[in-house]
């Protein structure tokens, strides 16, 4: 299998390169997609699958540069990719768009066919996201990657925490009531493995099958650090911190990932004890 990637170097991609490491990469680097729609065909002519996990950091503080830069390397990419698959002689079967939970409601519970979109900035990116994505070519199939809190031990945001519960400054985020939709990145690529496998297509929640509150996720890593969490950290003092971005942290959405249970995919890592003792085990 011949995979052309969107975002190699980053969290997520770079998981992916070490899962499929037996396959065959065509890394699409920066001037790759921001350059011509003709050069981007040339280059990923003949791959079996397009991944695309490419994105400037939602967590950086959302000044109007940095909104730019979100939209821009989400939705302007995805537009470009598209545009090249459709000049594409040699289609992949498959184009595996990533998206985000943060697509949905804030305070409610979602699976696949939930259509109870957010109106925040963050999701009016993912629906603009998944819109450009939509306009890939009919054959072409394309899998929309609603990713949720991705943990890993050497990305995302869980080795910051794993400091900060370590120098005792750990502690719940604002009420602690909000909910995390989280998924271990072993799940993240197993996930894909399994659609890939069997040939899926559409909507998937990537998320793992209970997610949990904020004050439980605290607890979890207290306990598996064996570290305090006295701290309480208000949502004032976050949104000091990082503006309106800090709504990632202190506010959440419910979120199963339906389809993937429906079909079989069976979690390495279905709770948050198994996802954080894993990850604790790492550092």
């Amino acid at each position: 299998m011949v995979i052309a990637l969107a975002g190699h170097s980053g969290f997520v991609g770079t998981h992916i390169r070490k899962y499929f490491h037996t396959h065959d990469f065509i890394l699409l680097d920066r001037k790759d997609l921001y350059g011509t729609t003709d050069a981007l065909a040339q280059k990923i002519s003949g791959c079996d699958v397009l991944i695309n996990t490419a994105g400037f950091s939602i967590s950086a503080r959302w000044t109007k540069k940095n909104r730019e830069k979100i939209r821009r390397s989400r939705v302007e990419v995805t537009n470009h990719l598209v545009g090249a698959l459709e000049k594409t002689e040699q289609k992949p079967e498959v184009f595996i768009s990533a998206s985000a939970i943060g697509i949905y409601k804030q305070n409610n519970e979602h699976t696949e066919v939930s259509k109870k979109y957010g109106d925040d900035f963050l999701a009016e990116v993912v629906q603009d996201w998944e819109k450009a994505a939509d306009a890939v070519a009919g054959e072409v199939k394309l899998v929309k990657m609603r990713l949720g809190m991705v943990l890993g031990a050497d990305g995302g945001a869980l080795p910051r925490l794993f400091r900060l519960f370590k120098w005792g400054l750990g502690g719940v985020i604002a009420s602690g009531k909000q909910v995390y939709s989280f998924i271990h990145i072993d799940d993240v690529t197993g996930a894909m493995a399994y659609i890939l496998e069997r040939k899926g297509e559409g909507v998937y929640n990537f998320t793992a099958p209970h997610p949990v509150t904020n004050k439980t996720f605290t607890k979890t890593i207290s306990d598996q650090l064996q570290r305090p969490s006295f701290l309480r950290i208000p949502g004032f003092m976050m949104h000091l911190v990082m503006g309106k971005a800090a709504t990632v942290v202190t506010k959440g959405q419910t979120v199963y990932p339906k389809r993937l249970l429906d079909e079989g995919y069976k979690f390495t890592f279905a709770t948050i004890d198994e996802a954080i003792e894993n990850l604790a085990d790492q550092q």
